[in-house]
């Protein structure tokens, strides 16, 4: 027997139909935004051979995701990337539980979009978008599902308006990154937010992984900082909070074993942390949450 868990999320504007929107007589509209986190269903395939006929932004926040570019074996795009489907473009692509992979997408259209692109300086040339892993891109999606799903007074224009801050994070960071002198490349802090995912649960020296890698300590955190938003540390933690959040909302776990879960033998500093960073303690959370 396989366990099928994926806790999906997601809110359509009421315009939106299952194919898109065009929607051509306006500046931008977005017709839908939603999440995937992937725990323990075994893959989650997509394949529209016609495409849609709106845009399709897809941001990898955690794990992985393989996609299929015109041609026959995958193209595995980690975290830290946001990948770009334009109208009509035929899209194939496969999530696997394995990867634990967290998905943030959004579908929007309107007459304005090729300009914006400009404005924001996003190559739409290519489809895979370097972004970094800022928790903030996260944060923007989820305000603008909270707005699809509440529907409260000017939702449209507050949900472009959190989608234009995510267009302009993405312009920073390439301005930013292309601007940067540091000798280490996004390819080496894409490893190591791929190990820090992979093995949170452990006690990891972050300058001992750094030195394994032949780094310079100083460089690689000022280089993390900019491509995260975070510090190591700070991300390390992120991520076991939102882990522990995720086992919280899904599952019967005490909160001894989610803090041993998730790399905390006292669970007594796990509930401490955890009041801390997210403003309730973790009983609370789940109360919160199970409303």
């Amino acid at each position: 027997m396989v366990l099928i868990h994926m806790f999906l999320n997601y809110a359509n504007s009421p315009e939106d139909k299952p194919e898109g929107n065009t929607c051509k007589d306006k500046p931008l509209t977005i017709n839908s935004c939603g999440t995937y986190r992937l725990y323990s269903r075994l893959e989650l395939p997509t394949c529209r051979s016609k495409g849609r006929i709106d845009y399709q932004l897809i941001y990898i926040a955690s794990g992985k995701g393989y996609f299929y570019f015109h041609e026959d074996s995958p193209t595995i795009i980690h975290a830290g990337n946001m990948v770009l489907y334009s109208p009509l473009e035929p899209q194939k692509y496969i999530y696997y539980g394995a990867d634990q992979s967290d998905i943030y997408w959004i579908h929007f259209s309107g007459n304005n979009i090729p300009e914006l692109f400009r404005t924001y300086k996003i190559d739409t040339n290519t489809h895979v978008i370097p972004v970094g892993t800022n928790s903030n891109y996260a944060h923007y999606f989820e305000k603008i599902i909270l707005e699809l799903q509440l529907q409260k007074d000017f939702y449209k224009e507050s949900s472009i308006l959190f989608f234009t801050q995510l267009l302009i994070m993405m312009g920073r960071f390439n301005k930013e990154n292309t601007l940067t002198k540091e000798g280490i490349s996004s390819e080496k802090i894409d490893e190591a937010t791929t190990y820090f995912h992979e093995h949170y649960r452990e006690n990891i020296n972050i300058e001992s992984y750094v030195e394994s890698k032949g780094l310079t300590t100083s460089s690689f955190f000022r280089k993390f900082k900019h491509y995260t938003g975070m510090t190591p540390l700070q991300y390390l933690l992120d991520i076991r909070l939102s882990n522990a959040k995720k086992l919280l909302e899904t599952t019967d776990y005490s909160i001894n074993e989610i803090a041993s879960i998730i790399g905390y033998e006292n669970a007594l500093y796990f509930s401490r942390l955890f009041h801390k960073h997210v403003g309730v303690s973790p009983k609370e959370y789940r109360r919160t949450v199970n409303l």
